[in-house]
């Protein structure tokens, strides 16, 4: 009796589980990852200087390949422009992560792409 008591607890434990990590991922369809630079970065026609960004995939619905970029508080829309889907290299983890381009010294490093968390496919800014 008491083992019986355990299983379902364990299994009602696993299913909430299951449910809570289905339903974070169906709310972030755009993909919004925050990051903060701790200096000016590059993008395709601006400039960030250090500070928290918002970076979204416009219409996720429609397989868009279109990104913005918003300051932290979306008052100001930052870089709106069309990407290249790309790979992920594999055997790495999964975290968020942007890929910033070499650049000479004191030139700001350009953010070539954007891997949402959890996902294999990133983006590609084109410059």
């Amino acid at each position: 009796m008491l083992a019986r008591k355990i299983v379902h607890t364990l299994l009602g434990v696993v299913l909430l589980g299951v449910l809570a990590s289905s339903t974070t991922g169906a709310m972030n369809a755009s993909r919004t990852t925050y990051f903060t630079f701790s200096g000016t970065v590059q993008m395709p026609g601006v400039a960030l200087p250090a500070g928290t960004y918002i970076f979204e995939v416009v219409n996720p619905d429609g397989g868009s390949d279109v990104v913005k970029v918003l300051s932290r508080d979306r008052k100001t829309l930052h870089l709106m422009r069309l990407t290249r889907s790309i790979e992920r290299r594999s055997g790495g983890n999964l975290d968020a992560a942007i890929t910033l381009g070499e650049t000479a010294a004191g030139i700001p490093p350009k953010v070539k792409a954007w891997f949402p968390q959890s996902e294999t496919r990133g983006r590609e800014f084109i410059y």
